[in-house]
């Protein structure tokens, strides 16, 4: 980088922002032996890990709470909800392989965080837009994932179909009375189930009609090879693209679109002809 650029590159550290914090947090982790506690935190770690690689490292601030993890990200709100989603989603898949493995609660919010360094030199936060991320995960049942009325009221007004993605759960109190509007993201299934996404008769002119070569088992052949790039958020970008793809090479390039780096792109892209 050159000296121009330093001078011109505005500071992170020691300014305040306004984030998307993703808070999470274990159920009932300290009631574990200790044995149990490393298995699950490792389970836990490497699907929040494959989950963030589609986001910028340099935009990613985490913080290990060692019940759970908060997540605070300087990019585009909405990227935060996908692999919230995509995460929830690979929680439920745990849970219901071990009736006795791990749930998670998960919030969401939008606010001011300021970015510090810490005695080691690596980038720590603090700030309001944390805290009541934390206080919004709280009020969360096991694998439930809630957002904010501020996050809500962003996200609602980037596309006429993500308000559907929400249901309005009403007001909390914290333990200081402090007041908060609270919604949850439904599951895909919830959403037909309320009517809040149309049956297939409904949107037979609305959704394209897919080829031959888009059947059930050829789309999760394409999952499966996209989840090992970028993770469980794999289901949740599949869904989308299908809403827009009518053949197989139009899948693979908007899928292509949601990886990073132009190698894994390519690996992934190369996986198309083993399909053949």
């Amino acid at each position: 980088m050159s000296e121009d650029q330093r001078n011109t590159e505005m500071p992170r550290n020691n300014r305040t922002w306004l984030c998307t914090v993703l808070f999470m947090d274990i159920v009932g982790y300290s009631t574990h032996s200790v044995d149990h506690q490393m298995m699950v935190k490792q389970s836990f770690s490497t699907l929040v890990s494959d989950a963030l690689r589609s986001l910028p490292a340099d935009d990613c601030i985490k913080l290990d709470t060692g019940d759970g993890l908060a997540i605070c990200y300087l990019g585009a709100p909405e990227d935060v909800l996908y692999v919230a989603v995509g995460l929830r989603d690979a929680f439920v898949d745990v849970k219901e392989i071990c009736g006795n493995c791990y749930s998670v609660r998960m919030g969401i919010n939008l606010g001011p965080v300021k970015i510090l360094e810490d005695i080691n030199g690596q980038r720590n936060t603090i700030g309001d837009g944390i805290n009541a991320a934390q206080r919004i995960m709280s009020f969360a049942q096991p694998n439930q994932l809630l957002v904010s009325r501020a996050y809500y009221d962003v996200i609602s007004c980037l596309s006429e179909e993500n308000p559907k993605m929400f249901s309005y759960i009403g007001v909390h109190n914290d333990k200081h009375v402090r007041q908060y509007d609270v919604y949850e993201v439904l599951a895909h299934q919830d959403r037909e189930h309320d009517g809040l996404i149309v049956s297939t008769e409904e949107s037979d002119e609305a959704m394209p009609q897919h080829s031959s070569d888009l059947d059930e088992r050829i789309v999760k052949i394409v999952q499966e090879q996209l989840a090992l790039i970028i993770g469980p958020m794999a289901r949740v970008v599949v869904k989308r693209a299908m809403r827009k793809s009518v053949s197989l090479d139009q899948l693979y390039q908007l899928l292509a679109e949601e990886i990073p780096t132009p190698q894994e792109r390519q690996r992934f892209l190369s996986g198309k002809d083993r399909l053949h």
